[in-house]
């Protein structure tokens, strides 16, 4: 009888463990005949050619938290509407420009995601979304971390614990963008923007009334300042540790009282975040943060800088700062799992000796 009980207590375990799936958007999947083969998959064991395909696949758990690994691809992929449990990890982005981040330095370039009812508890890490829509979000506990995203993440009312984490936000349109834009009708509870690298704006505003964001810490924005208005805008309950490097841009947080704002830095004495509550103004930007190294790599700070080192929590103020070491900015966004960067091979094989591979590989935190 112990015996079958723990039979039974084992087969339920593995039932209830989540899965990781492949998605190539050059696998030859079609759902019915073909399952990417060319890419080694098989009927029980696909690999899927969209995300949409793996969304509505009968063998991915709508519930338990399956992974999908969307490898980087010369084919973009389609926009996918998420209404799954999932983890979605794409290799990264930047990944030409920084050393010992992919071993084919290809991205998983996605048109656009939504996440739909059925998709509360999902994380999108290491993805480059590149379409016109961005991200929206209209269901609680949702994660965004570590992606390259062109346009902005639209967030809908009635949601809460939303978390914009470490991604990079260009301006391809050099405009007036924010990285973030609220729905009409209100904003969610527990929105967190931390540890970004923004190129874009981030003005909290609809239907005329600024919305209230509970942490926005540790980001660098480089955005563009905008005649007449602010280029950030927002309530906050806690505004820390961020670098504003545009000198000719204005803020307005929390009523333009400056509360809860502290240890930022400003390019300007004027219309930012002033010198009170250990705000600093820094004019001159180019003795802050290093040169000549790449597209984000550009955002760390030198050492031994005016940010150095002491910030709220003793740490470098921006993007790569914070206590917590698994928050901080992480080049290229990679995820945190192992990442093979190199694979060499002596090309010569024999039934004695086998094949001497070397890989080199590495786990960001």
């Amino acid at each position: 009888m112990k015996l079958c009980l723990l039979i039974f207590v084992l087969l339920l375990s593995q039932l209830a463990e989540a899965k990781i799936w492949r998605v190539n958007s050059n696998s030859d999947y079609n759902g019915s005949s073909t399952w990417g083969g060319n890419f080694g998959g098989t009927a029980t064991n696909p690999v899927f050619k969209q995300i949409a395909d793996a969304v509505a696949s009968n063998l991915v758990s709508p519930t338990k938290g399956d992974t999908l690994y969307v490898e980087g691809s010369t084919v973009d992929y389609a926009a996918a509407t998420i209404t799954k449990k999932l983890t979605i990890i794409g290799p990264g982005f930047f990944l030409n420009e920084n050393p010992n981040t992919s071993n084919d330095v290809l991205e998983a370039r996605v048109d656009y995601i939504v996440f739909s009812t059925g998709s509360a508890g999902s994380k999108l890490i290491g993805v480059y979304i590149n379409g016109f829509y961005g991200i929206t979000i209209d269901v609680s506990n949702i994660l965004i971390r570590r992606c390259k995203i062109d346009k902005s993440v639209t967030v809908y009312y009635n949601i809460s614990d939303i978390s914009i984490v470490q991604n990079f936000f260009t301006n391809v349109d050099n405009n007036g963008t924010s990285a973030v834009i609220p729905n009409f009708y209100g904003f969610p509870t527990n929105f967190v923007f931390n540890n970004n690298i923004s190129k874009k704006t981030l003005i909290l505003v609809s239907s005329n009334t600024t919305r209230y964001a509970l942490e926005c810490k540790n980001n660098v924005f480089d955005c563009p300042a905008i005649n007449g208005s602010p280029s950030i805008k927002m309530n906050a309950g806690s505004f820390q540790n961020n670098i504003l490097k545009t000198a000719a841009a204005t803020v307005d947080i929390n009523n333009k009282t400056n509360l809860n704002v502290s240890y930022n830095i400003s390019a300007s004495a004027t219309g930012q975040f002033g010198t009170a509550s250990q705000n600093k103004v820094v004019t001159n930007m180019s003795s802050l943060f290093v040169t000549g190294s790449t597209s984000d790599g550009n955002y760390r700070l030198k050492a031994g800088s005016l940010g150095s080192n002491n910030g709220s929590d003793k740490t470098d103020r921006g993007a790569f700062g914070g206590a917590a070491v698994t928050n901080r900015y992480t080049l290229s966004g990679l995820a945190p799992i192992p990442v093979i960067y190199n694979i060499t091979s002596t090309g010569v094989a024999s039934p004695a000796s086998g094949l001497s591979v070397t890989i080199s590989a590495k786990t960001i935190k």
